[in-house]
């Protein structure tokens, strides 16, 4: 009877260095198997050292499919268990992204150090006639440290397009300054910290001698119910309410606060409002020396942030979104009159919202104004 090998693989736990991530000790860790049925999903296993030379074979005398290529992304994570998932997710991007697709999965806890690669094409046709091919490479590095991950990166980029790296969990000691200095634009999930307070630190320090771009998946999840937001408040009768606005409600998911902290501390900065010291809590001072009061509510929603609700002497704004539901509904109550209305939703998947990133050119200024923020309220 034929039985396919395995390997043993370890999960990385929770650190508390200051600072950085820093996995748990050996004896901590939870031992889990990647099959060989799982990395076959990759592509071919390929040597290191003959990566660039099997890509080629891919293209020669296959004059149907073109390879296409805008930017280097890479995909990092330090979870055995996000494997698969990463690989799917990489052909849900690359459909209306082309690239050079890097997919990491680094166990920095396995010894003794070896690194393992697979190629693929992903490919999708183009106008009907063309197939448009993204190259992916996929590594597996066990024992990784932040001297393999960078050459692993450096040696694989495709010619001088900007690096787009989305980074998964914690920013581990394998966030390291040769490394961050080279990436054009860093996409992070705030929600996955496990130590947020020292993570956004460790961020905001790494931002400032590197000067890369920065994403929040977490700040992208509240896309839709600041569209709807702002809106709402398109209504003469509304925005003169706007500035006399004293509570803030929001409900988020398990999991999601960094999410529903970014939406407050962007809310507070539209109506010039500054985090007030002296109040416990989440209170804002605006301009006139009114308060005011955001509440956070968690529930067991599907939807990272299922509604939002505003209210002020004279106005009563709710917006909610059931489930992944593709629609928002805006309910407004101003001197007396209603209104409701049906608006389109983001989308949910990270895939999708990776996806939306890639699609905006430049910078969020609104967000990039929110994020030293957002270290003040989760301090409170």
């Amino acid at each position: 009877m034929n039985v396919k090998p395995e390997i043993m693989i370890q999960k990385p736990g929770i650190g508390s260095t200051p600072g950085l991530y820093e996995p748990a000790s050996a004896s901590s860790l939870t031992t889990m198997m990647i099959c060989e049925d799982t990395l076959s999903r990759l592509g071919a296993e390929v040597p290191l050292p003959k990566i660039d030379r099997a890509l080629k074979e891919i293209w020669a005398g296959d004059n149907a499919k073109t390879r296409s290529s805008l930017i280097n992304f890479a995909i990092y994570s330090e979870n055995p268990e996000s494997l698969e998932r990463n690989n799917d997710s990489l052909a849900t991007i690359t459909a209306d992204h082309s690239c050079r697709a890097l997919l990491i999965t680094c166990l920095p806890k396995m010894h003794p150090q070896r690194a393992r690669a697979w190629i693929n094409a992903l490919c999708r046709p183009y106008q009907g006639k063309q197939v448009v091919c993204s190259e992916q490479i996929s590594f597996l590095l066990e024992g990784g440290d932040a001297a393999q991950v960078q050459n692993i990166v450096f040696a694989h980029l495709d010619s001088d397009l900007p690096l787009f790296v989305w980074w998964q969990g914690a920013l581990t000691l394998n966030f390291e300054e040769r490394l961050y200095s080279r990436i054009h634009t860093l996409i992070v999930d705030s929600s996955a910290w496990a130590q947020p307070q020292v993570e956004l630190a460790s961020l905001l320090a790494a931002r400032a001698a590197a000067s890369f771009d920065v994403r929040d998946l977490s700040w992208t999840r509240s896309h839709f119910l600041r569209t709807a937001l702002a809106s709402s408040f398109q209504d003469v009768k509304a925005r003169e309410h706007l500035t006399m606005i004293e509570a803030v409600e929001i409900t988020h998911a398990v999991g999601q606060k960094c999410s529903a902290l970014l939406l407050a501390g962007w809310i507070a900065q539209r109506l010039k409002a500054e985090l007030d010291d002296s109040v416990p809590g989440l209170s804002f001072k605006k301009p006139d020396g009114a308060a005011l009061r955001v509440t956070l509510v968690e529930s067991s929603a599907e939807c990272a942030l299922s509604s939002l609700r505003i209210s002020a002497p004279c106005l009563d704004l709710s917006i909610t979104r059931e489930g992944s539901s593709a629609f928002v509904r805006t309910s407004a109550i101003c001197e007396g009159h209603s209104h409701e209305e049906m608006l389109p939703a983001d989308v949910v998947s990270d895939a999708e919202l990776i996806g939306e990133q890639l699609s905006r050119a430049g910078g969020n200024t609104h967000f990039r104004a929110v994020l030293p923020l957002l270290g003040q309220m989760l301090a409170r």
